[in-house]
């Protein structure tokens, strides 16, 4: 199964740590990484605490794994870089998120797919486009690319992930 897997970070060196989370990603068995976005600069999402820009990109992988414990590998990895989800929107290492799973709706506490802010963040529909054009909304059976673009401020693209180090 496909599995879109944004990708987030405003401390430290932004780039090193969303590299080292792909190769963490990519390590994981039953986890092949098969495509990432170009990285794109963002402002911080606005109501929330963060005060540096982000540093934003999408992986799409191709896995085994249950979603849930693609899920699981996802909070393990944002645990190690010392995430707090205390601070609503607030300055993190590292944040990843399931954005869109092949096939998949989720309606739970733990999980909802595809991602709520899918729709409404260009941060997150611009970089799923990139690794995964033919994408399709799995409530809807509409393609991704035919959603309007969303409103807000348009990421800036500003390098691509260095995948030879990744695997």
């Amino acid at each position: 199964m496909k599995v879109a897997v944004a990708l987030g970070s405003n401390l430290g060196d932004r780039r090193a740590n969303l590299e080292l989370a792909l190769r963490q990603i990519a390590a994981r068995p039953g986890v092949r990484l098969l495509r990432a976005s170009r990285w794109v600069r963002t402002p911080p999402m606005r109501g929330g605490t963060a005060s540096g820009w982000f540093l934003n990109g999408v992986a799409l992988v191709e896995t085994t794994l249950p979603i849930d414990d693609v899920l699981s590998l996802c909070i393990d990895l944002e645990a190690r870089s010392d995430r707090r989800r205390s601070r609503f929107w607030g300055d993190r290492a590292l944040d990843l998120d399931l954005l869109l799973a092949e096939g998949i709706v989720a309606d739970s506490p733990r999980l909802t797919l595809p991602h709520p802010g899918l729709r409404d963040r260009p941060f997150f529909l611009e970089p799923l486009l990139e690794v995964w054009p033919d994408a399709v909304d799995p409530r809807s059976g509409r393609p991704w690319s035919a959603h309007p673009t969303p409103p807000g401020p348009r990421p800036v693209r500003i390098g691509i992930p260095d995948v030879r180090r990744i695997g």
